[in-house]
Formats: C-alpha cells, sequence, structure tokens
C-alpha cells in the first residue's frame, strides 16, 4: 500500500498487534484513545477504542469520539 499513511487500531489488542508486526516494541507508543504517534518509517499510527457494544452502550465510544478519528488529517 504506498499510498498509506495513518494506521488505525481499534482496542488496545490490535494496538499492541500493530507495534508487533511493525518489529516495535509493545511499550513504544501507549495505547489512548485518540492518540497520535509518529512511526520511523513517518506514517502516523493511531487508536480508538474498539467500537464493541460494551464500549458504545456505556458511552465509553460515542459516535462523536469515533468520526473524530477519521477526521484526522495527514499533513
Amino acid at each position: 500500500m504506498p499510498s498509506l499513511k495513518i494506521l488505525l487500531a481499534l482496542g488496545t489488542l490490535s494496538h499492541g498487534e500493530v507495534l508487533r508486526a511493525l518489529g516495535l516494541k509493545k511499550g513504544a507508543f501507549k495505547f489512548a484513545h485518540g492518540a497520535l504517534h509518529a512511526l520511523p518509517d513517518g506514517k502516523i499510527f493511531t487508536n480508538s477504542y474498539h467500537c464493541s457494544r460494551y464500549n458504545t452502550n456505556t458511552g465509553r465510544l460515542t459516535e462523536k469520539m469515533l468520526d473524530d478519528i477519521f477526521a484526522v488529517r495527514p499533513e
């Protein structure tokens, strides 16, 4: 994917697996909803709470919060 600029992890498990797949240590970047991390290759890595029924029903993840994740525009 030569034009890929942003990677999105939905949840902490996904966050850790993306880091592992990239050969980075699990603690290289801390998971936080909406956090933006600059990867060594220049791509942006961002996180969101997983859009599970539990997270949406409890309000941990709202529709606006998820919309805001997709509003990020790389420079």
